[in-house]
């Protein structure tokens, strides 16, 4: 009997995020501060267990999460830009 191995969407989610944010630097404190500023509904303990793969959350949550952490690393990305001539800066392409 062979085995499959199938990944689980929700951790995958989690896993991605997390990756996102440690490639950014971005701490736990600050995306939750994000994320609860754009209506995010539970705490920071939450969210750090659920960015460590320690508890589930519903979609909405998860998806709040990562999106507060894609405002953060699109802010992150401008700031780091360098403004040209035109007065246009770099835009990341990640």
């Amino acid at each position: 009997m062979s085995e499959t191995s199938e990944t689980n969407p929700d951790q995958e989610q989690y896993a991605l995020t997390y990756d996102a944010m440690k490639r950014a630097n971005i701490p736990t404190g600050e995306v939750w501060l994000h994320y609860f500023s754009m209506g995010g509904g539970v705490d920071e303990y939450e969210v750090n267990a659920y960015l460590h793969g320690l508890i589930d959350l519903p979609d909405h949550e998860r998806d709040c999460i990562s999106q507060a952490v894609n405002e953060l690393f699109d802010d992150l990305c401008r700031q780091q830009g360098a403004p040209y001539s035109s007065g246009h800066t770099r835009h990341c392409s990640d």
